[in-house]
């Protein structure tokens, strides 16, 4: 790359993130319009939603104005005054050839809402706020703390992970011979995918049931049993059926890992 194009990509990012500190929205351009974009987000407290927009570009905005306005009750107000709303903690995006980073501000719980191309690939990470993804083609790997996920008619390969919330998940399309994997610590799965997907499944609940309507072919059970033997130390003898990796199947005559796990809820995987 040439000493114009680095000056060039260099603006850019000081660019947006001077703009992104100066209002709710901004538009970032991408290098190479023509090409797939990567969306990275990173948001403390608040949700995240990515929609597919109407050009070759990402949008960014910021809700808390509009919430602050909406839901802040109206109280410690002193007679004859009102509320003057400065905002919360911000954000600052920076673009590196199609690489679109988004880091949300720590000092609030404002929402960011994101407009994106429709082949684009994210990775969203949000400690306590859901993250809702609808309509993009690309890798997707997302991840809460304390909240659900929801990524809806999209398609590509999958990685979605949440602590407490549930994990909802319709796919039009998968990408051939990728893994992909959906897990909730304490919350359902469901997962919808295309009837002919081809795939072995890893299913595992500790305190829940799974259910589908796929033909789900069961492999042998694996698992072997762990002796333990502590009687010459005057304890006991022991056997155990350690089976913490889960449970095997395939549908369609099998195909890439798909895992499927919670503790505390149920799976359900669907035809599409």
């Amino acid at each position: 790359m040439g000493k114009g194009m680095m000056n060039r990509t260099v603006g850019l990012v000081f660019a947006c993130a001077a703009m992104a500190a100066a209002q709710d929205k901004v538009t970032v351009p991408l290098s190479d319009p023509g090409k797939p974009a990567i969306v990275k987000a990173r948001q403390f407290s608040g949700r995240i939603t990515v929609t597919v927009g109407t050009g070759p570009q990402v949008v960014v905005e910021s809700e808390s104005s509009r919430r602050h306005e909406r839901d802040t009750p109206r109280r410690n107000v002193p007679p004859g005054m009102h509320r003057i709303d400065i905002g919360d903690g911000g954000f600052s995006v920076e673009e590196d050839h199609n690489m679109v980073t988004i880091s949300g501000g720590h000092g609030g719980n404002e929402n960011l809402l994101l407009e994106v191309p429709v082949n684009t690939s994210v990775d969203l990470r949000t400690t306590n706020g859901r993250i809702d993804v609808t309509g993009i083609n690309g890798d997707l790997d997302v991840e809460s703390t304390n909240a659900s996920i929801e990524l809806k008619d999209v398609s590509g390969a999958v990685s979605a992970s949440t602590t407490n919330g549930s994990v909802t998940v319709g796919l039009a399309r998968v990408a051939p011979n990728k893994p992909m994997s959906f897990s909730s610590l304490n919350g359902r799965v469901d997962v919808s995918i295309p009837a002919d997907t081809k795939a072995r499944l890893r299913l595992k609940t500790t305190n829940g049931s799974i259910f589908s309507d796929f033909d789900v072919k069961m492999e042998p059970d694996a698992t072997k049993p762990v002796v333990e033997d502590a009687r010459g130390q005057g304890g006991k003898y022991m056997i155990r059926m350690d089976r913490s990796a889960g449970v095997y199947g395939s549908i369609n005559g099998g195909g890439p890992e798909y895992s499927f796990q919670t503790m505390n809820g149920t799976i359900l995987i669907h035809k599409r």
